[in-house]
């Protein structure tokens, strides 16, 4: 972060944690749901999953709804062909009755873009020594990077952290037959997988962040699309003094540490291999 900003976090004690509409990257979380998908190809991808899963059942049905889930370990016990392929073409039949309209769609859509609005996002890197990291989040090597420790005895937040995935490929439910999979799963464990997704998923292009997230939703005493969260002061554990902070800012800064008495500062250096060189700062 900047200079600035971590004089503010240490004087306040917290952590500004943000909805995703305040992200430099516009393809982060989706702003959009089932974009690009109409009615029909959800219906006909729904039909063909659920088709694929009577005819080759899973083992563990568990997290499927109840209805399917019915229907799926009916099937494992094994019923007559001729009963099976009537069920099949049923649910073709059933499937071209039930197209969901663009307005059921919409509504879907909207409470997207207000979930999104009410999400609140913490962010970290698993290391201070990336030059990327630094020149783009920490004002051109002037600012600093904060360290915090998974602290058992303050139960600290970031104990329940993870880790971003960036895979190569787009996840499925950016497609209708990635829905389809969605809609044949209980309610609550669509709504999870679909989170976890949603802010745990990233584009390739980012991997070399090595990012770790906390994410929760707006209280309802908070407005915007930001709130600052407070810390414990022993939660603090590193402040890395940027190699062309100010002398001004530095001097600030370690000021204010005093009031997290764990918390030690490093000086960052740039080794002629190119290297970060982190070393103990003169008070």
């Amino acid at each position: 972060m900047s200079s600035s900003t971590a004089r503010a976090v240490l004087a306040t004690r917290s952590l500004r944690w943000s909805s995703p509409l305040l992200f430099n990257d516009p393809f982060d979380v989706p702003r959009e749901l089932i974009f690009g998908i109409n009615p029909q190809q959800l219906v006909e991808a729904s039909s063909r999953h659920v088709a694929q899963l009577i005819q080759h059942p899973p083992d563990d049905t568990r997290e499927l709804s109840l209805k399917l889930r019915l229907i799926v370990d009916t099937v494992k016990k094994g019923i007559p062909q001729e009963l099976l392929t009537q069920m099949l073409a049923g649910l073709a039949e059933g499937a071209s009755r039930q197209v969901p309209t663009s307005a059921s769609m919409d509504e879907l859509r909207s409470m997207w873009s207000t979930a999104v609005a009410d999400m609140r996002i913490l962010c970290f890197t698993e290391s201070p020594a990336h030059a990327a990291m630094w020149y783009h989040y920490a004002d051109r090597y002037t600012g600093v990077v904060l360290e915090f420790r998974c602290n058992d005895h303050t139960d600290s937040p970031w104990l329940i952290a993870r880790p971003v995935n960036y895979p190569v490929d787009k996840p499925a439910v950016y497609t209708a037959e990635g829905w389809a999979e969605l809609l044949a799963l209980d309610i609550d464990v669509a709504v999870r997988r679909l989170l976890d997704i949603a802010t745990y998923t990233k584009s390739h292009d980012w991997a070399y962040e090595k990012e770790w997230r906390l994410v929760t939703f707006k209280r309802p005493y908070d407005s915007g699309h930001f709130t600052h969260y407070p810390f414990h002061a022993e939660d603090l554990a590193t402040i890395y003094l940027g190699p062309l902070i100010s002398e001004q800012d530095r001097g600030e800064l370690l000021k204010l540490l005093i009031a997290f008495p764990r918390a030690k500062a490093l000086s960052v250096s740039l080794s002629l291999s190119r290297d970060f060189v982190f070393d103990e700062a003169a008070g």
